[in-house]
C-alpha cells in the first residue's frame, strides 16, 4: 500500500535526536508498505527541501501562520502527496490540525490514520498556559476513520474525542536490538537518563536526586542525554550543589550513542511528572537496565516489581532510595529477561504487523495486498 505519512515532528540534521519514536514508527509501517513522509515544520520559513532519512524519503516544507505563502505551499505539497497515496497517516495533534482543513473539505479522498503521542491531549493540565482554554479542539480527532494511542491510558482519553470505534491501541517501537550486556557494576554506580530538558521531565529532581545519594554516602555518576529549554537551570543547579563531576549534560544524541549510554550504565533514572508512554523507559529495559521513574504515567502499563520501581514521593531522598533499593533488590528479573519480556511486545516485527492489520481494516481491497 502507498502511504503518506505526515507528521509536524521528525528528526533533522539540526536536531537527530528529536521525537525518534516518530521515524521508528515510520519504519516499521516500511516493512510492508511504500512510505513517504512529508514533514511539516511549524513555525518556520524557506523553500520545501526533500532528503532521505534514515531510508525513508521525507519531504521538509514549511508552516507559518503569518506567511501565508509558506501555507499555500504547504497545501500544495500535501493535495500533491494525498494523491499519489492510497492512504494518509498523521502523527502528533498539530498534524491532526494542518489536515483537518483537507479533511473538511472532504480533498483527502482517502483513509485517514492518526496516531497520537503528545501528553497534552492526554493531560492538558500537565501542559498548562493558554493550551487549557483550547484544549477542546481534540475533538478535530474525530475526523480521522481509526485513531491510535501509543498507551492504554491515551487510548482511554482518546475515546472520549474520537468516533465511536475508531480508537486502537499501536504501541511504541522498541528500537534496541543490540546484545544485551552485564550493567557495570564498579565502584560508583552509574546512571542514565533520557529524554529533554524540560518541567515534565523535572531534570532538577534528578540533578536533586544525586545529591540525596552522594549525601548518603553513595558514589553515583549521571549522564542526562537530551536538550531543553531548561539547561540554564539545571547547569545552575548542579553548580549549587556541587556536583560538576557527578552530573553530565551530554545533550541531544542519535540512536546509537543512547544505545552505548544505556549499555554503560547500571540504573535508568527518569522522574517524570507523567508519561504518554516512555520509549526511553522501554529501551532502557531493552538494554536489561532496571528502571526508577515517578508512579505517574502510561509507563506503568509496562514497569512492574521486577524491572523496575515507582516512586510516589517526588522527593529527591525518595528517588535517591529508590535507585539503591533497585540495585540491592534480589527479585529483579534478569537483564536478559528483561529485555527479552519488553522486545516481545514492542519490538519492530510485532508493531509492524499491528499497524498492518489496523491500515486493511480501513483500507481492504486490491491496493491493499502489499508493497506496490
Amino acid at each position: 500500500m502507498r502511504v503518506l505519512v505526515v507528521s509536524t515532528w521528525y528528526p533533522s540534521a539540526e536536531r537527530p535526536g528529536e521525537t525518534p519514536f516518530v521515524p521508528r514508527h515510520v519504519r516499521a509501517i516500511s516493512r510492508h508498505h511504500d512510505v513517504r513522509v512529508v514533514h511539516v515544520r511549524l513555525l518556520r520559513t524557506g523553500p520545501a527541501r526533500g532528503e532521505v532519512w534514515d531510508g525513508v524519503p521525507v519531504l521538509r516544507v514549511p508552516f507559518h501562520p503569518l506567511r501565508p505563502r509558506t501555507l499555500l505551499q504547504a497545501y500544495r505539497v500535501l493535495s500533491r502527496g494525498v494523491r499519489g497515496a492510497e492512504l494518509v497517516h498523521s502523527m502528533a495533534f498539530s498534524t491532526a490540525l494542518v489536515l483537518a482543513p483537507l479533511a473538511v473539505a472532504r480533498l483527502l479522498g482517502r483513509p485517514w490514520v492518526h496516531t497520537e503521542h503528545w501528553n497534552g491531549v492526554h493531560t492538558p493540565e500537565q501542559v498548562g498556559g493558554v493550551w487549557r482554554w483550547f484544549a477542546w479542539s481534540r475533538r478535530v480527532l474525530r475526523l480521522p476513520e481509526l485513531v491510535t494511542g501509543v498507551s492504554e491510558a491515551m487510548c482511554g482519553t482518546l475515546r472520549r474525542f474520537c468516533r465511536p470505534g475508531s480508537v486502537r491501541w499501536w504501541g511504541n517501537v522498541v528500537d534496541h536490538d543490540d546484545a544485551v550486556v552485564p550493567p557495570p557494576r564498579g565502584r560508583t554506580l552509574e546512571l542514565v537518563s533520557v529524554g529533554g530538558l524540560w518541567g515534565l521531565k523535572d531534570p532538577l529532581l534528578a540533578v536533586e536526586a544525586v545529591a540525596a545519594l552522594r549525601r548518603s554516602g553513595a558514589d553515583v555518576h549521571l549522564v542526562w542525554c537530551g536538550e531543553g529549554p531548561l539547561r540554564g537551570q539545571v547547569e545552575e543547579r548542579i553548580e549549587a550543589l556541587g556536583l560538576q563531576g557527578a552530573v553530565e549534560l551530554a545533550g541531544s544524541l542519535e540512536p546509537a550513542q543512547v544505545r552505548r549510554r544505556l549499555a554503560a550504565a547500571d540504573v535508568f533514572l527518569l522522574p517524570s511528572r507523567t508519561e504518554t508512554f516512555c520509549v526511553a523507559a522501554a529501551e532502557a529495559l531493552a538494554a536489561g537496565r532496571p528502571v526508577v521513574m515517578g508512579a505517574v504515567g502510561a509507563h506503568t502499563e509496562f514497569l512492574h516489581a521486577g524491572n523496575s520501581r515507582l516512586v510516589a514521593e517526588r522527593t529527591p531522598e525518595a528517588f535517591g532510595r529508590a535507585v539503591l533499593d533497585v540495585v540491592a533488590a534480589d527479585d529483579l528479573l534478569t537483564p536478559e529477561a528483561m529485555a527479552e519480556e519488553i522486545r516481545a511486545v514492542y519490538g519492530s516485527e510485532r508493531i509492524a504487523a499491528d499497524i498492518d492489520r489496523l491500515y486493511r481494516s480501513v483500507a481492504p481491497g486490491p491496493g491493499a495486498e502489499g508493497r506496490l
